[in-house]
């Protein structure tokens, strides 16, 4: 088998007490051709200090890219992938950590298909804070998710989000053909998949072959408001055969009709989409107030 170098980047922030579990289990691999890119975007822990000493006690090399101000994951991912020079790239939060076969099956699938696939990635244990084995929604014995040989089936990130990010590893050459990450995006790793899989065929490795760590969220009603918004744009912007037609219009209609606002970003989009609802795209379109919709839907219904 071919062995092209890999490049790794492990991202930190306020993940110390995780980073020499996540390197121990690089240094682990079975595959022996990879760089490493450790990054942190300013931790108030000591993030950094545990890079630097698990580095020079295993005498390891690597390119190191740490934040003095915090500028956000998206950031950080558009000046690692600036530092990587492998044909396949493995992004990874310094929380998760791998199965010692992981480079060694993920690289090897992808040397072994064509040029249609732009990436691979494979089904993982949950964790919790201890490394102890947790129940997780995700469950890949659903089959619906591929066609008869792992690739994943047109449609299914527009429907549902399947990919876990430590478990992926992804051609250098379908990122850049693709774009840089999205700053104003929290959701940068779906979008990333959705862009991908545009121009890309997405391969699924039936093994468990890293661990992803599932710990409270601590998530703000504000940020999580935020996800659910960009989970609607992205379903918008990436739905080219009205799959998610009706969810969309039930989201927008409630929305509209309790005089909730609706961000900007997707109104724009849902203009723009080719199985939008006339009618709702005329009352978005000219700012007609919700409870004129209100009576309109109510009479319409009729």
């Amino acid at each position: 088998m071919n062995e092209p170098l890999v490049s790794i980047v492990v991202i930190s922030y306020n993940q110390a007490k995780y980073i020499k579990e996540n390197l121990d289990s690089l240094k682990a691999q079975t595959y022996p051709n990879w760089e490493l890119i450790v990054a942190d975007d300013a931790s108030p822990d000591n993030s950094v200090e545990e890079f630097k000493n698990w580095l020079k006690e295993n005498n390891v090399n690597a390119k190191k890219l740490f934040h003095t101000k915090n500028t956000g994951l998206a950031t950080v991912l558009n000046e690692a992938l600036d530092l990587c020079e492998g044909k396949y790239l493995k992004f990874i939060a310094a929380d998760d950590y791998l199965h010692p076969e992981c480079l060694e099956e993920s690289v090897k699938s992808l040397e072994e298909k064509s040029d249609e696939y732009g990436m691979v990635f494979t089904d993982f244990y949950p964790v919790n804070d201890s490394g102890v084995s947790v129940d997780f929604s995700i469950y890949y014995e659903n089959k619906d998710y591929f066609n008869e040989d792992y690739s994943l089936k047109d449609n299914q990130l527009i429907k549902y989000n399947c990919i876990i990010a430590p478990t992926t590893l992804v051609k250098k050459e379908a990122i850049l053909s693709t774009g840089k990450y999205d700053p104003s995006l929290l959701l940068e790793d779906h979008h990333r998949w959705l862009m991908i899989n545009e121009k890309y065929k997405i391969l699924f490795i039936n093994k468990k072959l890293a661990y992803y760590r599932v710990l409270p969220t601590g998530i703000t009603g504000k940020r999580h408001n935020r996800m659910i918004e960009e989970d609607i744009y992205l379903r918008i912007k990436y739905d080219k055969n009205g799959i998610n037609k009706k969810q969309i219009f039930d989201y927008i209609c409630s929305r509209y009709r309790k005089n909730t606002k609706i961000p900007d970003f997707i109104i724009n989009e849902y203009l723009k989409y080719p199985h939008r609802v006339k009618r709702l795209s005329f009352f978005l379109k000219n700012k007609i107030h919700p409870y004129l919709f209100y009576i309109f839907t109510k009479i319409y219904k009729r």
